[in-house]
């Protein structure tokens, strides 16, 4: 049997139809410096609590699938490191009983195994220049229902390639509150996408997808605050100035995130963390009007 363990808190919510987002643990291990992790745990969990929904961090602990982990158990993850896990690494990492830091894709996969329809993030994988790097993120999106709340891809990616690849696997994608693609530190990419103005928007087309049985995964996409955007130009500037011989992988998107945030002279990390902080309240929102509804996106009912 596969070893699961869900938070009591969470369970509850689960089950009483509560406002529940998950969230992958990647971002904290292997996206962001440890002080920085400690310290925005904590924060948004404070977030999820003012505003009235639960928060499941979920990860994978000695080979144990957790949804709701606790900040010592985080805090274990990174001080004695822990596997970059996508959905296909998730039942290697159980069997070899390791620590996995689970990615957007994995996060999905087991968010809808418990019955957790809104999932946040920072910013969603994509297709790597070149076009042979492809994230398990975008198959991971075509794969089932939920609702994904991001600041875009990363900016470390081809916008253009990505974007096709989610016509291609018929993502729904929406721009919260703008017209664009937003790229993660930057607000603006060239790239058009359909609008919406309002969390009720975003109730209304998920509901729509519920009845016309699209099994996809709604992308919201929601900008960097304007305060602290990067813009692209000068993101790609830092970009060409790093050398990445020898890193692929999994090791690269971190490794550029670092590199981004040194050369940036923390204006990116600094990006980073209030767009996590916002893409929560929004999700949180879309979480809070699901629940109001007493309505589920699933097409089955999770026990």
């Amino acid at each position: 049997m596969v070893g699961l363990r869900i938070a009591e808190h969470v369970r509850k919510a689960i089950e009483t139809r509560e406002p529940v987002v998950g969230m992958e643990t990647s971002v904290f291990v292997q996206g962001l410096p440890r002080e920085v992790s400690e310290g925005l745990f904590d924060e948004l969990m404070e977030v999820s609590k003012g505003k009235g929904f639960h928060l499941a961090i979920v990860g994978i602990l000695d080979g144990e699938i957790v949804v709701g982990i606790r900040k010592e158990e985080l805090l274990r993850m990174i001080k004695e490191g822990a596997e970059k896990v996508g959905t296909r690494e998730i039942p290697i990492v159980v069997v070899k009983e390791c620590h996995g830091a689970t990615t957007v894709s994995a996060t999905l996969f087991i968010c809808r195994k418990v019955g957790i329809e809104v999932v946040v993030t920072g910013g969603i994988g994509g297709v790597h220049p070149g076009g042979r790097d492809i994230s398990q993120d975008l198959i991971e999106l075509a794969n089932g229902r939920a609702v994904l709340v991001c600041s875009g891809m990363k900016s470390i990616l081809d916008v253009e390639a990505t974007n096709e690849l989610l016509e291609t696997l018929q993502v729904p994608v929406v721009g919260y509150g703008t017209d664009e693609f937003p790229v993660f530190y930057s607000r603006r990419s060239g790239i058009r996408v359909p609008r919406v103005n309002s969390v009720e928007e975003v109730l209304r087309i998920a509901a729509t997808m519920k009845e016309l049985e699209l099994e996809k995964t709604l992308l919201v996409l929601n900008p960097v605050p304007a305060e602290f955007e990067v813009p692209l130009e000068e993101v790609e500037r830092y970009l060409s100035e790093v050398k990445i011989e020898g890193v692929r992988g999994k090791e690269l998107t971190p490794y550029l995130l670092k590199e981004l945030s040194e050369r940036s002279r923390g204006k990116t990390l600094a990006a980073n963390v209030a767009l996590l902080k916002e893409n929560l309240l929004l999700a949180g929102e879309i979480s809070v009007g699901m629940a109001r509804n007493c309505g589920t996106i699933f097409s089955v009912e999770k026990n």
